[in-house]
Order: C-alpha cells, then structure tokens, then sequence
C-alpha cells in the first residue's frame, strides 16, 4: 500500500520528487512528531486523503479519535470513514478501540477457520461481495489518533489497548497511525512498533532520531515542512484535490474533498461503528438472546454488541458499584426477572435486604422467602439463614456422583438481595456477616448473595469481613456511573462519570467488559 504524501527535495541532485509512505510489513504503523502548530493534524489528514483517493471503501476503513482540535470532523462523510470521535464522547471513544480489538480478534479466527497465512494472502484472495472469495466484510483498517499524550493523559485505561493493537495488528490488516509532539509521550514498546516516522519541525531539535544538526535547519514559520530518515527535507501535501494550495481555505478545500470523493464512488460505504445503545429493555436482550438462554441475562455487551449473560451457578455473588441514580436498583430488578425466567418458586427463593424500600413489590409473594426493611430484623433473619444452610453441607456420607450433582438435598437456592449495602454495613454490625463462612461453600449449599453499594467509600468498604471474602473467591463486580477521586476500585480500574446502566464488568473468565445494563422499570412507579 503506496500512498502520496508531499515532495521531497534532492538538492545534491537538483530535482524534487513525490514523498511516498509504504505501509507494509513493519512500516504499517505510522507516527508524525512534530511541535505545536507545525502540522501534524495536517499531515495525518494528508494521509488519510491519500489513502482515500487510492483505495476503495472497500480496501480501507478508518477508525478515528480525533484529540487534535476538531480537525478531522469532516472526514465523517468519507465513505471509507467508520467513525470520527474525540474528547467530548469519551465513551464512543473507548467503544472505538473496542470495536477495532473485536476486529482483529474476529479475523484472527477467520484467518485460522480459512486456512490464511498472511495479510497478504488475504488482499490477494478477497473478493468483496462475492460468497465464493475471502471476505470478512472489512479490507485494511486503521486505527487513527490525533493527539497521542491526550489519549494517554485522559484515557489511560485504551492506551494499553491501543499499544497490544499495534503489537499484533499488522498481521491481521490493522495500522495504527498516530500524531504527537515527541517520541517520549511514546511508551517504547509502542514506539518499535512503529515503522514509518515522519519527523516534522520539533520543539527541540535534540529530540530528532533524523539528525540533530539537519533538524535544526527544518523552518519554525513553515507547517509541514520536515524530515525523511534519508535526512531530506519535505513538504507535505494539504488535504485538498481543488487545485488551491492556501492553508487558509484549507477547510472549504477539504469539504470539497470529502464531497468529491464521496459523490465519485457509487458503491455501498464502508461499514460504520456500530454505538453500544443508552438504554436497552430486559425484552430487547432476551429477545436477542432466545429462549434456549439459561443464564441470568444482563445486558449488552460493547465488544460484540451481544446479550450478556452471567451464570449463576459459577459465579453465585455479585458486587455492585454505582452511585445513586447509576441504575442499581434496576439491575437487582432485572436480576429478579431473570432468576424467575429460569427457575421455578420451588427453586428458587429471595431474601430481600432493602433498607430504603426500593424493592418493594417487585419481587411476587411467591418468590419472596424474606422482605427485611431494619438491622435488627435483618440480623435475626440472616443468623436463622446461615444455621439452615449448614445443614446442606455435605457430609461424610456423602458421595462423589452426590457431589457432582449436588443431590444430598432438595429445596430452593436462596438469593440474597442487598439494595444499598452501605445503609446494612454500619458501626451497629453488618448482618451478613453471618453468612461470611459460607460463601466459599455457596454452589454447595445454594446460596447467592448480590450487593450493591454507592461508589463513594467504596475504595475502603471493599476490604471488611464481607466484600473482602467476596472479592477473594474473584466474584463478579459490576461498576456503574461514579466519580473517578474514589480512586482504583478493582485493580487499576476507577469508577467514571457515564449514563445510567453504563457498567464494567470485571469477570474471572472475560475480565474489564464495558456493558448496557437492562433497563427495568419498577412495578409500582
């Protein structure tokens, strides 16, 4: 993939020449480092042009965080544009580089399923729209962000991401193309993977990996001007197909731009980012999902923009974090729906924990075992719970295919509900506690215990004789909307501020997922 990016100049040989990129092999990435104001949003639009005018919508994709002002906003109509995002979306952000990850990981399994080597075998091979070719619907994609020490100062939970991308990308048709002011807001590893550097004008001359001496003759009143690794000086070409060469229409020249292109090309566009919805019913996931579903449904999940299920039996607990108005209350909803979708009242039973009356009404009689609104009342009825599930422990006589089947006893699994543990946990005691050294034995003796709390002293409610034991059998944590000042709350992950239902979830088995929980309404508004 050859693309058109300026001129050169070759004094020693008295002529000037076309500056090319090639972006294949190691050179598929591509970083432009440059000081402020001398063009490196420019230069990157510059390379997207010259993509876009030599390949199809059908060849490139692009994939856009635009932290660099704007600039690139137009771009959205390009047929070969899937999306255009910055600072102000950060949650289409991180659904970006979530998208792209979900890309690669899908034609990395496309490519073993098809017996495919390289990339290159691919290009060769595919054949758009024809069932009989090679195709996964998408052609080379790029990863472009403009303004990298942003990405890395505001979001610093997708850099990594982006970094294990350009570790692997090149072999399945991704490139990540990158602008910033110099090679130290680069992480090393990310840096060698870099192929293609195109060194612009530098705030320091003694950062240039060209030639210090040579880069401090590069002109401080000339955006675009810079230098190849061959050690020449270069122009780069504005992002225009007019025939105007002022920097200032450069924007109506890249309206042009983008209409030409778009009105040159008759096919169907590349496809477009597909945006984890704001609100999704509990009906909409199970009617996604059918009816040969078993598992607790929960939402959708960004990466597949998939049902997203939780099984019960492998992980019976569940922590919740969201501060109020998040959607916890919903989700303990959608959890009752749930476990009545799947399992009879002779299966199963809840014990509802729910200070502030949230609950109310919502679970029906015949699922409710205990409905307790007082600390001392809740302190009776769970001490009265953890002696009745100690008769479920498996005793000596017990053998293996009982085990296995989990047979020794007959009755219903208890599911705790605890709406707003923070108002249960208090300095008079914290009731549950007396199902503590129960909860490694939970699958043993039936038990389920589901909390939520606000984010606000979750950094420290995470370690009492509760959660900490939770925590340690790695259950399931959801984090909704919350401040981020609470500090890293699972691992290096903090809360942040989002829209309702918003949630990562930290699984054993799939890790941090980002998730549309199901909206629930109340019964009794």
């Amino acid at each position: 993939m050859v693309v058109p990016l300026g001129l050169v100049d070759r004094p020693l040989e008295q002529r000037r020449e076309t500056l090319t990129i090639t972006l294949g092999g190691a050179a598929g990435h591509v970083g432009v480092i440059g000081a402020p104001r001398t063009g490196k949003s420019t230069m990157l639009r510059s390379i997207v042009t010259g993509i876009a005018l030599t390949h199809t919508p059908l060849e490139a994709h692009f994939y856009v965080l635009d932290f660099g002002g704007g600039t690139f906003t137009p771009f959205r109509d390009l047929p070969h544009v899937a999306s255009v995002t910055g600072r102000s979306e950060p949650d289409v952000v991180r659904r970006t580089v979530a998208e792209v990850t979900a890309l690669v990981n899908a034609r990395e399994q496309y490519f073993r399923d098809k017996g495919i080597d390289t990339v290159e075998t691919y290009r060769a091979r595919r054949k758009p729209g024809d069932p009989s070719g090679v195709d996964d619907g998408y052609g080379d994609i790029f990863l472009v962000v403009d303004g990298w020490t942003t990405l890395r100062n505001e979001f610093d939970d997708v850099e990594p991401q982006i970094q294990a991308l350009a570790g692997r990308g090149l072999t399945f048709g991704l490139h990540v193309m990158l602008a910033t002011g110099r090679w130290m807001d680069v992480r090393s590893q990310m840096k060698d993977a870099i192929g293609t550097r195109l060194e612009l004008r530098l705030g320091d001359a003694l950062d240039s990996e060209v030639d210090r001496k040579v880069a401090q003759q590069v002109p401080t009143d000339r955006p675009g001007r810079g230098l190849t690794p061959g050690k020449h000086h270069f122009l780069s070409a504005l992002p225009r197909v007019d025939g105007d060469a002022s920097p200032r229409t450069l924007g109506d020249g890249v309206s042009d731009l983008v209409q030409t292109v778009a009105s040159a090309w008759d096919g169907p566009p590349g496809p477009k980012l597909r945006l984890l919805p704001e609100l999704v019913t509990l009906d909409e996931v199970r009617a996604q999902a059918g009816p040969e579903e078993t598992r607790v449904l929960l939402g959708v999940d960004e990466a597949a923009l998939a049902p997203l299920a939780l099984d019960v039996d492998a992980n019976p607990h569940v922590v919740l974090l969201g501060d109020s108005g998040s959607g916890k209350s919903s989700f303990l909803r959608g959890v009752v729906s749930e476990v009545m979708r799947t399992r009879t009242p002779k299966q199963a039973q809840f014990v509802a924990l729910d200070y502030r009356r949230a609950l109310l009404g919502e679970i029906p009689q015949e699922y409710l075992n205990t409905y307790v609104t007082s600390h001392d009342d809740a302190v009776a009825q769970l001490k009265g719970l953890a002696e009745y599930l100690r008769t479920r422990m498996p005793g000596p006589d017990v053998t293996p295919a009982e085990l296995r089947a989990r047979s020794w006893w007959t009755g219903a699994e208890v599911f705790v509900l605890v709406d707003d543990y923070d108002l249960v946990a208090t300095s008079a005691g914290n009731p549950l506690q007396a199902l503590a050294p129960l909860f490694a034995q939970a699958s043993d003796v039936g038990l389920h215990v589901i909390v939520t709390r606000r984010v606000g002293g979750a950094s420290r409610a995470l370690y009492d004789p509760v959660l900490q034991p939770m925590r340690d059998l790695a259950a399931p944590v959801v984090l909704l909307s919350g401040s981020p000042d609470e500090g890293a709350l699972i691992g290096r992950l903090k809360a942040r501020v989002t829209v309702p239902g918003r949630a990562t979830i930290v699984t054993r088995e799939a890790g941090a997922q980002v998730a549309q929980l199901a909206w629930v309404p109340p019964q009794h508004p």
